[in-house]
């Protein structure tokens, strides 16, 4: 399970264990909690608390992180006589495309709380949002990322992702199983980011030529999103809460009202939701081809092509 937690904001974090369908207590108590951050260091370890006998449900206050990050919990128990460890990941995020309180005001229905639970608008939510991600290609709000290279034996290496904010640190490796070595304040001061996303270094040093050698950790995504992409958001948002409550058969095409009018329905896609007031706003700011459409190929980048002859190669003439 994955969830979003506000960059410097206290979090109850929670994990129920099952078996089969039923949610069996552990056996062994406390339920042991280990946090632990993309690099594999340790974050945050303690105990976690039962939520009631017989519920399988185990809280834990996560202490809040003042950086973008990628946490991986690990809840480990005893469960029906085995030791088990479950995992799940926290997302520490910039923002969010509403809060949930926008999201229920959103629409007097919603007001229903035992219809429409916390728990039921936190998913719907961070469906809105892993969907609008995958539509776009883009983040609206900050985030973090770590990504493994393959270093290029020049100066320049590419980064995958879009609105790149902020290079956090980077390790780099003679080879795969090399040992990785932090670069250092004044190298990491002398990387530059061109607008394709290529890491430059502008020292004159270069990314050593291997295989998953080189270690990126990122920020990327806008400040906030826009005001009329919230409002199509909070569209779809609403029609993720009311999935299963919808009068209309999954796979008709269209439908007749009991007044004789046919409407024809628009169909979702692999990068359209259906909703054809949602998918003209997520188009517009989509960076894929055809977004809101259906399509949504990746859109291929272009940058000018360089003949000059390069430092590694035969003729070491050097750019000019």
């Amino acid at each position: 399970m994955l969830t979003r937690v506000l960059r410097t904001a206290a979090a109850a974090i929670d994990h129920t264990f099952v078996v089969g369908e039923t949610p069996t207590d552990s056996s062994t108590t406390p339920v042991a909690v280990t946090i632990t951050d993309a690099n594999g260091d340790s974050v945050q370890t303690g105990n976690a608390t039962s939520a009631g006998a017989g519920t399988g449900r185990y809280t834990f206050a996560l202490t809040p992180r003042a950086s973008l990050d990628l946490l991986t919990v690990e809840w480990s128990a005893t469960i029906a006589g085995a030791a088990v460890v479950e995992v799940d990941e926290v997302e520490i995020v910039g923002g969010r495309l509403f809060t949930l309180a926008q999201a229920r005001a959103s629409d007097p229905i919603l007001a229903n709380t035992s219809k429409y639970t916390t728990a039921d608008l936190a998913a719907a939510l961070l469906e809105t949002e892993q969907e609008l991600e995958e539509i776009t290609d883009r983040s609206f709000f900050g985030r973090y990322r770590r990504e493994v290279l393959d270093g290029t034996g020049t100066g320049e290496v590419l980064l995958p992702g879009h609105d790149l904010r902020t290079i956090r640190a980077v390790q780099l490796a003679p080879r795969v199983d090399g040992t990785f070595v932090p670069l250092s304040a004044g190298a990491l001061a002398a990387l530059a980011l061109t607008p394709d996303n290529t890491l430059v270094r502008t020292d004159g040093a270069v990314w050593t030529e291997g295989r998953r050698n080189v270690i990126v950790e990122y920020e990327l995504g806008l400040s906030r999103p826009p005001a009329d992409l919230v409002r199509a958001a909070k569209t779809r948002f609403r029609t993720w809460c009311n999935v299963t409550r919808s009068g209309v058969p999954d796979r008709a095409l269209s439908f007749t009202t009991a007044e004789g009018t046919n409407y024809r329905l628009d169909q979702p896609g692999a990068y359209k939701t259906g909703i054809p007031e949602v998918d003209g706003v997520y188009g517009r700011y989509s960076l894929r081809d055809g977004a809101g459409a259906g399509d949504g190929r990746s859109v291929p980048a272009s940058r000018p092509l360089n003949f000059d002859p390069q430092y590694n190669s035969l003729f070491h003439g050097g750019v000019r």
